[in-house]
Formats: C-alpha cells, structure tokens, sequence
C-alpha cells in the first residue's frame, strides 16, 4: 500500500463514529401517584432526549432524564405519569464529540386524584 492510501484509510478510521445503544432498565412509574387516585392507562408512549460534551463522555443526569419523561408524557393528551417504563441510553462519539441520547418507552396514564370509592 502506499501512502495516500494509509492515510485515506486512517481519516476513514477517525471519521467512522461509533454508537452503541444500552438496556438500563424497568421502572414502575416516572413520579409518585397520590393516594385514593384512580390511574387509567392512555397508550404506549416513547420519548427522548439528547445532550453531547467535548472531550468527555455525557452522563445521565435527572433534568435529562425528566426531559425524556416529559417528551413521552406529552404525546398523549391528558396524561399526567408514565407506568412500566423502560429506559435505553444511545452513545455515539465522533473524533472528540460525544453524545448521549435517553430514551425512555412506556405506558401513559391519567390520574385522577380523590375519586377512588373507600369502603
């Protein structure tokens, strides 16, 4: 090989970004449902949100992950709190940019507060 074509292939090799995507788990519900409440479920939703750094891996932090919660909430009108929902961490790094994306996939639901009959 000569040398135009090594340093093709190393520019090649740096320009490639890489993305790798993780499970991080289950979760019950995104905030706390008062009690005598009556939650009704609104649909399968999913959500995201995204944010980079440069030099560094991007962390999870609690105003991203709401961020992705309420992205998800707000596709269904009416819904107040999502139920059994899933969240997934997207990383991808090109050169020294890295970026994070949450994401977060479950059911929407409605609360209605003080209306459960306590007999």
């Amino acid at each position: 090989m000569n040398k135009r074509s090594i340093w093709g292939a190393l520019v090649l090799l740096a320009l490639a970004g890489c993305t790798q995507s993780f499970f991080t788990g289950t979760r019950p519900q995104s905030n706390f449902d008062y009690p005598n409440s009556n939650v009704t479920p609104l649909g399968h939703v999913s959500g995201s949100a995204s944010t980079s750094a440069f030099f560094g891996t991007p962390f999870v932090t609690s105003d991203l992950e709401q961020r992705a919660i309420q992205n998800a909430i707000s596709k269904k009108p009416g819904a107040d709190l999502l139920i059994n929902y899933e969240t997934f961490q997207d990383r991808s790094g090109f050169l020294f940019v890295h970026s994070l994306t949450y994401r977060v996939e479950g059911t929407a639901a409605k609360m209605e507060i003080g209306r459960q009959d306590l007999h």
